[in-house]
């Protein structure tokens, strides 16, 4: 079987021909992971992974929603997750008074609409939520508040 190899009029005649580097010839263009992000862009993603947990949904649907938006694997996209959450970690930790002043006034204002709206139910369940939020309606508090029943037996012989 024969082989036939293509030469170009320029190497017939001497000429040295540089080829196009390629993929297939040349190191530098091989896939590596990808191109490098900044941290700006890196900031982004992250962020946007933040958002999209505090929405809900779940981390697959996350993840690739994240995928499709940057252009990322699902790996990565699971990456940023990973991240948003280290972030979410070291945002509630120690704040637990602060965050607790933030609900009871999103509660008040939830109270508010519901009264002018005139969901009573509504506004009846809310103020509950607030109540026990002071500690109104506690375990600990309805036991102290019980009244107490003490019941004793004299001895028949002795009278």
């Amino acid at each position: 079987m024969k082989q036939f190899v293509t030469v170009s009029v320029d190497e017939l005649q001497g000429e040295k021909v540089e080829k196009p580097t390629t993929v297939a010839n040349d190191e530098s263009k091989r896939f590596r992971g990808g191109r490098p992000i900044n941290n700006a862009q890196m900031e982004e993603r992250v962020t946007a992974a933040y958002n999209l947990m505090l929405e809900g949904g779940s981390r697959r649907s996350n993840a690739a929603a994240l995928s499709s938006r940057f252009g990322v694997s699902i790996r990565q996209a699971d990456n940023y997750i990973s991240q948003a959450q280290e972030l979410l970690r070291s945002d509630f930790r120690g704040e637990r008074e602060q965050m607790l002043n933030q609900v009871n006034a999103m509660r008040m204002t939830a109270i508010k609409k519901a009264m002018k709206r005139g969901n009573l139910q509504v506004c009846a369940h809310l103020l509950d939520s607030v109540a026990r939020s002071f500690g109104e309606g506690s375990a600990e508090n309805e036991a102290s508040a019980a009244p107490q029943l003490n019941i004793t037996i004299d001895d028949k012989r002795k009278g």
